[in-house]
């Protein structure tokens, strides 16, 4: 498979498309590019078996899709920890470096570099690595956006993608911090949160926080 089709499978993966469907428009805006382009990828994809499309709804992977998308997603991750551990790159810089490596990684140095770093179970970005503790974190984890006013969370994840994550630190958003949103301007596509672990309040914009994943430590 080309490295463009691993990456949109990636993409979908990370935005949920293993359990709920995510319109062509939300993948163009992940990926900086053109529904037109989206929509011919999809078609692609499906054609390929590995993407189920609905019109007006939008694409979900197919089960060998998704498990494609997490062993990919499982040498991207390997290779974060690897960058962050070994060579002190900051977590805001190897997203990049890891899509390039990724690619061109085997089962069998996936493997041997996970025994390496002693079988670490997250990414910087709290991304699970193992991949039956990613089938758990994604099933339990949803979007900050999608969670009720006053739920105490637990930030587990973040979307790794560069400027999120430098957008996160500005915010000093972290990984296990516990928050909870008070209030919601839709006029301004703000969110209102309280962070109680740091002790700060933070303004979010609702388009930025679906890509920060929580567990709701409410219920």
């Amino acid at each position: 498979m080309s490295p463009t089709k691993e990456d949109y499978l990636k993409v979908l993966f990370e935005l949920g498309a293993w359990k709920i469907q995510v319109p062509n428009k939300e993948i163009a805006e992940r990926l900086s590019i053109s529904p037109p382009t989206v929509t011919e990828m999809m078609n692609s994809l499906v054609k390929a078996g590995w993407v189920e499309y609905t019109p007006y709804k939008g694409s979900m992977l197919s089960e060998a899709g998704a498990e494609y998308a997490k062993r990919l997603i499982r040498k991207h991750r390997l290779w974060e920890v690897f960058l962050v551990k070994n060579l002190d790159f900051n977590i805001d810089e190897v997203h990049n470096e890891a899509e390039v490596l990724e690619h061109s990684t085997s089962d069998i140095l996936a493997d041997q570099l996970e025994k390496y770093l002693g079988y670490p179970e997250h990414c910087p970005h709290g991304g699970a690595i193992p991949l039956e503790l990613m089938d758990t974190q994604e099933k339990i984890s949803i979007r900050l956006s999608d969670i009720k006013n006053d739920d105490i969370v637990s930030v587990v994840r973040m979307l790794n993608e560069e400027k999120l994550v430098q957008h996160f630190k500005r915010a000093n958003l972290n990984i296990n911090d516990n928050i909870q949103i008070t209030e919601r301007d839709k006029t301004l596509d703000l969110l209102y949160i309280t962070n109680h672990t740091t002790g700060e309040n933070i303004e979010l914009s609702r388009t930025i926080a679906q890509y920060l994943f929580v567990v709701n430590q409410s219920e």
